[in-house]
């Protein structure tokens, strides 16, 4: 999987990209926004990890 992240100074915006060979997504996010997604896929990740090693 390939994901871009591009910060568009002029509008204080990102631009995200996540390509794969079944999937295709272009997202414009603020900040604001960016920042809770990173958030929401660290949690899965951490929450995930603790029950495998369970």
């Amino acid at each position: 999987m390939k994901v871009n992240i591009t910060y568009m100074k002029e509008k204080d915006m990102f631009e995200l990209q996540i390509v794969e060979p079944r999937l295709r997504a272009h997202f414009l996010l603020n900040r604001k926004d960016l920042n809770e997604l990173r958030t929401l896929v660290e949690r899965a990740l951490i929450e995930t990890g603790s029950k495998k090693d369970k």
